[in-house]
């Protein structure tokens, strides 16, 4: 049942989307459809990428009051998390609201897999699996009416229902997709992944652990997990778009560019937006909120002591003298002269 609503409200609609801009395109390029289709997936998305990305600042923005709440829990996770959900009510932020973009992304990916895959390999599910104003343009019937009458290569030259490697032996132009659809990935991680200031790896992290016997720290921990990502994501898309035909691919590296153009332009061109969002996260409550009642501060009470003392001067006037003596026992003399200027002036009059 799943299965059969993924293929009719997923893959069927990217199916007959692709088939459709192949079809009315001058020239019927199948690469040119596929970047054609990622631009318009990509413009729809735009909200939730710029969503996800006012999220991202925000919620580093957040950090210093975040340590705060692990301080005021002192090892309590219960109430930390609580603290936490509390602190994310106050501001207006969700901390699941980064995942919207990507469950959208996912069925998408595999309906664009999928379709990519019947288009190259399975021609005959054309007549079928189209809706009929797609069979009805022109070029369609006559792929329909026979089959070679699509042409899989793009640019001339790149034969996009082939992979990287067919029968064992490299093909160049799949494989130099893969290549760059590979670095253009990392590109895209590491324009949005933060970069810790220090960079541990995990293995170092839970090698300290076990020497001195405490457990990680979370914020490590966390920098060591999205320092691994930026390395991951890359390889991840290397080893697929090595075993996926042509079309993927260039899917993948489409994608990737169109990101880093739109995650550029969001950085770039709505720095005030999101400036001024961090801005209204950074203010701070007339009434104290749960958790700044819940902070601890440890702090000594500071206590001025004021004493003075008076003391005859060489040509006989009396002149008091102030000090300020704080907890840690030192003085301050910084108001002594004006107050002893000011009674002297009194004096004379």
């Amino acid at each position: 049942m799943m299965g059969y609503m993924f293929q009719t409200f997923i893959v069927q609609p990217i199916y007959n989307i692709l088939v459709a801009l192949y079809g009315v395109l001058p020239g019927h390029d199948l690469g040119v459809s596929l970047i054609l289709f990622t631009v318009l997936i990509r413009l729809l998305l735009w909200p939730l990428l710029k969503k996800q990305l006012h999220q991202s600042k925000i919620m580093r923005e957040l950090q210093p009051e975040l340590k705060k709440v692990k301080k005021a829990a002192n090892g309590d996770k219960q109430k930390e998390a609580a603290l936490m959900m509390e602190l994310y009510k106050e501001k207006g932020i969700s901390p699941f609201g980064s995942i919207g973009l990507t469950l959208v992304q996912l069925p998408i990916f595999i309906g664009v897999f999928q379709a990519a895959r019947d288009l190259t390999l399975h021609l005959d599910k054309l007549e079928t699996f189209t809706y009929s104003f797609v069979r009805n343009i022109p070029h369609i019937q006559s792929v329909i009416a026979d089959p070679k009458n699509f042409d899989f290569v793009s640019l001339g030259f790149i034969d996009l229902s082939k992979k990287a490697f067919e029968g064992g032996s490299p093909y160049f132009p799949i494989l130099a997709l893969a290549i760059a659809a590979t670095v253009f990935q990392f590109i895209q991680s590491k324009q949005i992944l933060p970069q810790p200031k220090e960079k541990k790896t995990l293995r170092e992290i839970l090698r300290r652990s076990a020497s001195t016997g405490k457990q990680p720290d979370q914020e490590d921990m966390s920098a060591a997990m999205t320092g691994s990502m930026l390395y991951l994501m890359p390889l991840l898309t290397m080893m697929f778009a090595v075993a996926a035909q042509g079309a993927m691919v260039v899917y993948l590296l489409a994608s990737s560019l169109i990101g880093i153009f739109q995650q550029s332009l969001i950085f770039k061109k709505d720095t005030s937006e999101m400036e001024a969002e961090v801005v209204s996260v950074k203010k701070t409550p007339e009434k104290a909120s749960k958790v700044q009642e819940a902070q601890i501060i440890d702090e000594e009470p500071v206590v001025v002591e004021e004493m003075s003392e008076q003391k005859i001067n060489k040509k006989g006037k009396v002149v008091t003298k102030t000090r300020i003596i704080s907890p840690s026992g030192g003085s301050s003399d910084s108001q002594n002269k004006s107050r002893s200027k000011r009674k002297s002036k009194k004096r004379r009059k």
